[in-house]
């Protein structure tokens, strides 16, 4: 499998997904990728989900974007089934029954998330 496929195909969906050119909206996705970013390498996958899901008005749309993709993402390298959590109570116990538990998974997660970030930064850069 190859990951870092995954990791730009899940990245450019995020980018592409809104269908206009909005200088805002595509700061705003650089933006929300970043601190997104940052929360994942000083604090972890818990607490990113726990950050993605408490975005509240502007960057609430991208936030949901973000992580209905990670999610979809999951459902690609883990044997777990990764129906989307639409609610932060379901995600985060699914994190910790299934993720956090098992450091193999938790560190493919970590990297893999990283990767798609990293590239969710960079596209939306190109594209504004």
């Amino acid at each position: 499998m190859n990951l870092d496929l995954l990791a730009a195909e899940t990245a450019q969906t995020i980018v592409n997904t809104p269908k206009n050119d909005d200088q805002k909206v595509i700061k705003n996705m650089d933006n929300m990728a970043t601190k997104a970013l940052g929360v994942l390498q000083e604090n972890g996958v818990y607490a990113t989900v726990l950050f993605l899901y408490s975005r509240t008005k502007t960057d609430e749309k991208n936030a949901l974007l973000i992580r209905k993709n990670l999610w979809s993402l999951l459902s690609s390298c883990i044997d777990q089934e990764t129906a989307q959590k639409d609610d932060a109570k379901t995600a985060l116990k699914f994190v910790t029954d299934n993720i956090t538990n098992d450091l193999d998974k938790l560190l493919l997660v970590k990297q893999l998330w990283e990767q798609t970030l990293i590239y969710v930064r960079y596209g939306a850069k190109a594209r504004g």
